[in-house]
C-alpha cells in the first residue's frame, strides 16, 4: 500500500476488503475520539465505531469522490450512528471481528491497541472534572450543537471539514458554533453559581 495515494487505496478497498485495513487504521482513532466525546462513554464510542467502519466496509462501492476528503464521509457515518444511538438510548454492539470481517483485516496488535486507546480515553475522562461539567452541558443542547462544537474544539476541524463532514454550509456550521457556545457558556455560569 506505501506509495499509494488515499484515493487509489479507496479504489483498491473497493475489490480488496484488506486494503481497507490502510483505512480503518488512518482513521479509527478519530472516529473513536469523536464517538467518545458525543457519548462520554468508552464502550458505546467504541461500538459506534465499529458500526461506522462496519457500514463503511459495507457501503465502500458506493463511495464516490466528490472533492470532500473521506474522513467527511466516515464521520457522516459515525455522526448517523451516534444520532441513532441517542434515539434508542440502547445498542447492539457488533465486535471489531464482526466489524472489519473474517479477512484478517484487524489483527491481534490492532486489537489490544484499539483496547488500549479505549481505556486512556475513559482515564482522560474520569480524570478531568471540567470535561464532566462540559460533558453534562453539552448533552444537554440539541445533537445539532453538539456535532460542531465536539468537530471544532476536540476533533480541531476546521469549519470547513465541518461543513464537508456535516453536509452543511460554512455559513450554517459558523452559525451553529456561535449559537452552540453561546449556550454552553450559559450552561457552564449556571453550574458556577
Amino acid at each position: 500500500m506505501h506509495g499509494k495515494n488515499e484515493h487509489e487505496i479507496i479504489e483498491l478497498a473497493k475489490v480488496n476488503p484488506a486494503a481497507f485495513g490502510v483505512l480503518f487504521d488512518k482513521y479509527h482513532k478519530p472516529i473513536l475520539r469523536y464517538a467518545l466525546h458525543r457519548t462520554g462513554n468508552a464502550e458505546t464510542a467504541s461500538d459506534i465505531a465499529s458500526e461506522t467502519f462496519f457500514k463503511a466496509l459495507n457501503k465502500i462501492g458506493t463511495y464516490r469522490f466528490t472533492g470532500a476528503p473521506f474522513s467527511a464521509w466516515l464521520y457522516r457515518i459515525a455522526g448517523n450512528e451516534i444520532n441513532m444511538y441517542f434515539r434508542k438510548k440502547k445498542y447492539d454492539p457488533v465486535s471489531y471481528e464482526d466489524a472489519i470481517g473474517e479477512e484478517g483485516v484487524l489483527d491481534k496488535e490492532s486489537a489490544e491497541s484499539i483496547d488500549r486507546e479505549l481505556n486512556e480515553a475513559q482515564e482522560e475522562i474520569d480524570k478531568n472534572r471540567d470535561y464532566q461539567q462540559i460533558k453534562e452541558a453539552l448533552f444537554a443542547m440539541d445533537s445539532k450543537y453538539q456535532d460542531v462544537i465536539v468537530l471544532r474544539f476536540f476533533q480541531e476541524m476546521k469549519v470547513q471539514e465541518i461543513a464537508q463532514a456535516l453536509g452543511k454550509s460554512e455559513g450554517t456550521v459558523k452559525s451553529l458554533l456561535s449559537r452552540g457556545l453561546l449556550y454552553l457558556r450559559k450552561k457552564l455560569e449556571k453550574n458556577e453559581k
